[in-house]
């Protein structure tokens, strides 16, 4: 299987290597990993609005969204993310399944638009091998229509023993996914 590495600038690739070198969570935004073969274009899964039956728009966050996640103006992750009702999360981005590309968060809701997340994943060396636990936060706002949302996240990395490894933030997009 030939695997393409995601391209970073310099200064980024640096700052990963030193922080998290080789780690693999989730494919957290900008850790170096593996690039989609194919990235999902924005509007191609949802509907210009994200109307209810009854017409009125869905100001919620719960739902389904195609989330693009950048660092350093750089396509960092591409995922399909989950926001339940009950404050759960599930994300799941393009990363090889091998590589832990499913992983679970919780979510509240701050204001009347804005919501924040909390998602913990496990991080791997190369060999599979378990590193530690990569916490990722975001802040993100929804739209007045309903049918995206923006903000940033921030990573914070631990080893095994909970010793801090280093952080780094970004921004992301996201658009709903909606059945029509």
């Amino acid at each position: 299987m030939q695997r393409t590495m995601t391209t970073f600038s310099g200064a980024l690739l640096a700052m990963l290597a030193a922080i998290a070198p080789k780690a693999h969570a989730c494919s957290v935004p900008g850790i170096p990993s593996y690039k989609p073969a194919v990235t999902v274009p924005f509007g191609l899964l949802g509907s210009p609005r994200s109307a209810q039956p009854d017409g009125s728009i869905n100001n919620s966050i719960v739902g389904l969204w195609h989330v693009t996640f950048y660092s350093s103006g750089m396509l960092a992750d591409d995922a399909f993310d989950a926001w339940h009702s009950d404050g759960i999360e599930v994300l799941n981005d393009f990363t090889n399944p091998i590589e832990d590309n499913v992983c679970l968060g919780a979510w509240t809701q701050t204001g009347t638009s804005t919501y924040k997340l909390k998602h913990p994943s496990w991080t791997f060396d190369t060999s599979g091998n378990l590193t530690g636990v990569a916490l990722i936060y975001e802040a993100v706002t929804l739209g007045s229509d309903g049918s995206s949302y923006s903000g940033t996240y921030a990573i914070y990395f631990y080893d095994t023993k909970g010793n801090p490894q280093g952080n780094f933030e970004g921004t992301l997009e996201a658009e709903r996914i909606t059945a029509d």
